[in-house]
């Protein structure tokens, strides 16, 4: 019966190197451009030519920290974060790609986004050692209705890059709440009060956590949890997001 089991765990091993393979082939064969069509990719959605043209923060005067922007620094006047990267303003093609990532269920945007982030973070100079990931939870409830948490995935794309612990199960949402898209900072606060939890499995985390989003707005969620998790001895939080929503 061990023999059977073994045998078996074998086939399933080669038939997911297997398909994993294939996959890698189609992806090579069908690539494309997701904004101009051309076959030349740097990512299979992306070009180089559309990479260059994105309009990315640039951080060449911040010091890789949104936060020594004045602009940005003012809109978390109360932050319990050290750093702050994130890819893009929420304007186009960033509003869109994550429109239809989330709506649309278009899951091979996740990996593109994941791949746009890691490029980001590779470029610092100065990287800590004891490091790990966390993304931003969503209820059990909505998760199931959803079907996903669309940071799980942007951050499970970003830890195949960089090869970061992504702690995946740390943090959990504890009350459920209807969509905050609308909301003031001042509701958001009062609706996420106890709205998280670390897992009980976890006992010690890292000094320097990246806590990855895909949108953010007030920030009123990721300071939320980024109290928590001082309060668990996390030295150093680096708020990893794709898009900022600046005021009008």
């Amino acid at each position: 019966m061990e023999l059977d089991n073994k045998i078996v765990g074998q086939l399933f091993t080669h038939l997911h190197r297997y398909f994993a393979e294939c996959l890698t082939l189609t992806r090579q064969t069908m690539s494309e451009c997701e904004l101009c069509k051309s076959a030349h990719v740097i990512h299979p959605l992306l070009c180089q030519y559309c990479y260059d043209d994105l309009p990315l923060f640039s951080y060449q005067h911040f010091g890789f920290n949104l936060l020594n922007w004045p602009a940005i620094d003012k809109l978390f006047p109360q932050r319990s974060f050290e750093q702050l990267l994130c890819l893009a303003p929420y304007i186009a093609p960033f509003d869109q790609w994550l429109i239809d990532f989330k709506y649309q269920k278009r899951f091979e945007l996740a990996d593109l986004l994941g791949y746009l982030l890691a490029e980001l973070w590779q470029k610092q100079v100065n990287k800590q050692q004891d490091v790990a990931i966390l993304s931003v939870p969503i209820h059990l409830k909505k998760w199931q209705q959803r079907g996903f948490n669309q940071a799980h995935l942007i951050a499970r794309a970003f830890n195949r890059r960089t090869k970061i612990p992504y702690l995946r199960q740390a943090l959990r949402r504890t009350t459920y709440s209807k969509s905050q898209v609308g909301q003031s900072g001042k509701l958001r606060r009062k609706l996420l009060k106890n709205a998280f939890a670390l897992s009980e499995e976890v006992d010690t985390l890292p000094s320097h956590i990246i806590l990855l989003d895909d949108v953010i707005t007030t920030g009123s969620t990721v300071n939320t949890l980024c109290k928590l998790l001082k309060l668990k001895g996390v030295k150093h939080i680096t708020v990893l997001t794709v898009a900022l929503t600046l005021p009008k």
